[in-house]
């Protein structure tokens, strides 16, 4: 196994970065008015009782993949249910391919399913696996252990490669070609892995990082800290910004080329663009657990903790809610030995009146960030950079 290294900061553009912070300022005043554009709104919620603790969508948003406790589920975007399965242990992570076909799970094992349900194989250690992403067609399986491993799977089976981080991975994604492997680590480190090779760069922030993700093409790096960060780099390292949301930051998710990054903190899904501005709030009746995002951002995807208990769908589409009206679902699972039933029931997608929505998402969730918070948060994103030295990033 290989040895990982210790954290390294990389100062590259970091002169660079406050003048683009600059000019992004000016443009983003003068187009102010355009940002409103595209907020995301609800098309269907999936109530479980369980808190939601892993979500993944295929690029295209046919396809989404959720766990709740030990059990998995694969649903259309339409909200009907595939299938399920229970893993026999709690998951803490799930992925699938960019084209749906296969499907991982990380839990007591790691586990691969195909589009149908069926369970491929499985890889037990004497440790947990905690996360788990799949580059196209599934040809690389990585997957994060808490015994400071990470390995990387061909979808027969065959283990292509290991590296020793030193610490546990909490998050981790894998680009499309499988070339770089993003990851979270207990250690308040987020490291860049090119596959096969090791450590490309790493840096640190305040606390555990949780939440990892990573554009398909491995440009961008988005990471949130438990230190109630969000971090964005380019994935040569960069450090683009670093922007407070709060609360200790569980899950994130971008876009392509970062429009868009997506930070699941407290009882929020913060919605911040490129620069580093915030551009839409969106309440959940309880914490956010995990949230997933289709590259070119059509398709929002949350799970929902303690409070809540949901598998949403949002949209930046309006047009599209008119046309969907998700079928009510009953999902009766099968009671496992010491764990209670649970059940997942599919409500109204909006527009019905009915009142048995549990935590319903609406329009009075959604929070529209005003234009002088998100001046205030520009001025404070330069501010940072230009004066005051980034003590929690490690040189």
């Amino acid at each position: 196994m290989r040895s990982g290294r210790a954290i390294q900061g990389n100062r590259a553009g970091r002169i660079a970065t406050p003048l683009l912070l600059f000019c992004c300022l000016v443009a983003a005043l003068c187009g102010v008015v355009s940002a409103d554009k595209g907020d995301y709104v609800p098309v269907w919620s999936l109530g479980a009782s369980g808190p939601v603790s892993s979500v993944a969508v295929t690029h295209d948003g046919s396809t989404i993949v959720a766990s709740a406790g030990s059990m998995v589920y694969l649903l259309d975007r339409q909200g009907n249910v595939l299938w399920q399965n229970s893993a026999g242990a709690r998951v803490n992570g799930v992925g699938i391919s960019p084209e749906g076909s296969w499907i991982g799970v990380a839990a007591d094992k790691l586990y691969l399913y195909n589009r149908d349900g069926d369970l491929l194989w499985t890889v037990k250690t004497s440790f947990i696996y905690r996360s788990v992403d799949l580059s196209s067609n599934g040809m690389y399986v990585a997957a994060g252990c808490d015994n400071g491993a990470v390995y990387i799977f061909d979808r027969n089976k065959k283990q292509l490669w290991d590296y020793d981080m030193g610490t546990d991975s909490y998050g981790l994604a894998i680009s499309e070609n499988g070339r770089r492997i993003a990851i979270g680590c207990d250690n308040q480190g987020v490291y860049l892995l090119n596959s096969r090779e090791g450590e490309s760069w790493s840096y640190g922030t305040g606390r555990l990082v949780r939440g990892i993700a990573l554009t398909p093409d491995g440009r961008f790096v988005a990471a949130g800290s438990v230190d109630r960060c969000l971090y964005l780099s380019t994935g040569e390292g960069e450090h683009l910004w670093k922007y407070p949301v709060g609360d200790a930051v569980v899950s994130t998710a971008l876009t392509n080329e970062a429009d868009r990054i997506f930070a699941a903190a407290g009882k929020m899904i913060h919605v911040i663009d490129r620069t580093g501005v915030e551009v839409q709030k969106i309440g959940l009746g309880g914490r956010a657990e995990s949230v997933a995002v289709t590259p070119d951002g059509s398709f929002l995807v949350v799970g929902g903790g303690e409070g809540d208990r949901s598998i949403r769908l949002f949209t930046n589409d309006p047009d599209l809610v008119e046309t969907w009206n998700p079928p009510e679902a009953v999902i009766n699972e099968t009671e496992q030995p010491g764990e209670a039933t649970a059940g997942v029931t599919a409500s109204p997608a909006p527009g019905n009146t009915s009142t048995d929505t549990g935590a319903e998402v609406g329009a009075a969730a959604r929070e529209e960030v005003p234009i002088t918070s998100r001046v205030f948060g520009w001025v404070e994103n330069i501010i940072s950079l230009l004066f005051k030295p980034q003590e929690d990033f490690l040189a």
